[in-house]
């Protein structure tokens, strides 16, 4: 085969026309590197070896231009080539060059990881540990050694404010779920939550007053007094408030 005309089409690309009418793409160290610009004629067996080391230059460049975005762990690398259809020693082969030219390096990864979802996330160290792992780090690797005091107190302040109109016990099981799925430990948190004693007595009238005007017609009194006690204290209410309130109307 030979080689009758070649030109740059973008950066460091070229095309490369054979008098056979394929046209080639290659980058300008594959062509430096096997002296195309020289050498007029290529045989098969040459051109399969041009093209493989083409092949990973190529994989190469797509994984630096997607580590120029933000941080990549090894196995979002690995998808993401696996996904362009590179094959897996094309994949380990840059894989490898990236460690060696130290874009890829697990520790400075977690630590930066650890540091934006500490900056810019609610994150608890459970679910920021699940993510790495998730990334393809072990557990071993992950070590996550941080206060997170002030941001469990800043979460707890603001659902108390989103949550006025539930009485201390539901408030308390609502923020408790909330930062369990965050990724926090009850350690971490329920003595916070004992902190938390709530004012009901106005919210277990407002409760009492609809089940009186519900209930009143189905039940005599006796009957009606034991029935919305039950029905309070399945809500989450305190017995002796209840009890001072219902003492209270009848």
């Amino acid at each position: 085969m030979e080689i009758i005309k070649y030109r740059k089409i973008k950066d460091n690309l070229y095309e490369l026309d054979l008098d056979n009418g394929t046209i080639l793409k290659f980058y300008d160290d594959t062509i430096i590197k096997y002296s195309l610009l020289l050498k007029k004629n290529i045989t098969n067996n040459e051109l399969e070896q041009i093209t493989k080391y083409n092949d990973q230059l190529a994989a190469y460049y797509l994984a630096l231009r997607y580590l120029n975005r933000k941080m990549r762990s090894r196995l979002e690398i690995e998808k993401y080539l696996d996904k362009a259809e590179y094959n897996q020693k094309i994949i380990n082969e840059t894989i490898k060059k990236l460690e060696k030219e130290g874009y890829l390096n697990n520790q400075k990864f977690i630590t930066s990881y650890i540091n934006d979802q500490l900056n810019l996330t609610y994150h608890g160290p459970e679910k920021i540990k699940h993510n790495l792992i998730k990334l393809g780090f072990s557990e071993n690797e992950i070590s996550i050694e941080k206060d997170f005091n002030d941001k469990i107190k800043l979460l707890i302040e603001k659902k108390l404010k989103l949550n006025r109109k539930y009485n201390t016990v539901t408030i308390k099981m609502n923020i408790k779920n909330y930062l369990i799925n965050l990724g926090y430990s009850k350690e971490m948190f329920m003595h916070y939550l004992e902190d938390i004693k709530l004012n009901d007595q106005n919210l277990i009238k407002k409760d009492y007053e609809i089940l009186l005007k519900k209930y009143q017609k189905k039940y005599d009194n006796k009957k009606l007094k034991l029935f919305i006690r039950d029905k309070l204290y399945k809500k989450g209410y305190n017995i002796d408030e209840i009890s001072v309130v219902i003492n209270d109307e009848y």
